[in-house]
C-alpha cells in the first residue's frame, strides 16, 4: 500500500511539474524610480534642432513630474532659440524661453528604443522677444515643439539589456505611469 501511495504521489508530483512546464509564461513588470526615470531622461539633452531652416533651438534642463491618472509624464524645459541663415542677418540675439508639455511612452522594436507618443505642448515662451515676433513664435511654437519631439527616442535599450530579457522569455511591453515612477510590462515571447 506504501508503494501504491508513493507510485501515486510521484506520479501526480511529475504530472504538476509537466503541466507547470507547458504554462507559458505570465507577464512580469518592475517599476523605474521617478529619480532614475528623470536621469534617463535628462541623458538625452540637450537637444539641438533647426526649425524651418530659420531658427536654431536648443531644448535643455528637462524636468518631470509624473501624473498617473492620466499615464502621462508631464516636463518642463528651458529653451534658446537663435536665428539662422537670412533671418540671422536681421536679428543677432538668442532669446531664452520654456515649453511644458506631456507625453505618454512606448517601446520601438525596430531600433530598441523607448519613444515619446502623443505629445502635448501646454505652454510655450519666449522671454524679451519683440512684439513682432512673440505673438507669431509663442502661436507656432508648440505645434512646431509637437512636430520635433514627435516619436523623440528617450532611451535606447542596450543589445545586451534585450539579449537577457529575451533570454529569460520575455520582450518589452505596456509602459504606464505609476505613483513615484514608471511600470515596464514585459510580455512573454511566443515559442
Amino acid at each position: 500500500m506504501r508503494r501504491l501511495a508513493a507510485r501515486f504521489l510521484i506520479a501526480s508530483l511529475a504530472l504538476f511539474v509537466s503541466a507547470c512546464a507547458l504554462q507559458p509564461p505570465s507577464p512580469r513588470s518592475f517599476t523605474v524610480s521617478e529619480q532614475q526615470l528623470a536621469q534617463a531622461i535628462a541623458s538625452q539633452f540637450p537637444f539641438d534642432s533647426t526649425m524651418l531652416e530659420v531658427m536654431d533651438v536648443v531644448v535643455k534642463t528637462p524636468r518631470i513630474t509624473l501624473d498617473p491618472t492620466t499615464n502621462r509624464i508631464n516636463t518642463s524645459f528651458d529653451l534658446e532659440v537663435s536665428p539662422t541663415s537670412v533671418l540671422g542677418l536681421l536679428i543677432d540675439k538668442t532669446y531664452k524661453g520654456g515649453i511644458d508639455m506631456s507625453y505618454g511612452l512606448r517601446f520601438e522594436p525596430s531600433d530598441n528604443s523607448v519613444r515619446m507618443t502623443d505629445v502635448r505642448v501646454s505652454r510655450f515662451t519666449m522671454e524679451g522677444t519683440p512684439d513682432k515676433l512673440k505673438r507669431p513664435l509663442e502661436k507656432l511654437g508648440p505645434g512646431l515643439a509637437q512636430r520635433v519631439l514627435k516619436d523623440f527616442a528617450l532611451y535606447r535599450l542596450r543589445p545586451e539589456d534585450l539579449q537577457a530579457v529575451e533570454g529569460w522569455g520575455y520582450k518589452p511591453g505596456v509602459f504606464k505611469v505609476v505613483p513615484g515612477g514608471l511600470s515596464i510590462t514585459l510580455d512573454p515571447v511566443a515559442r
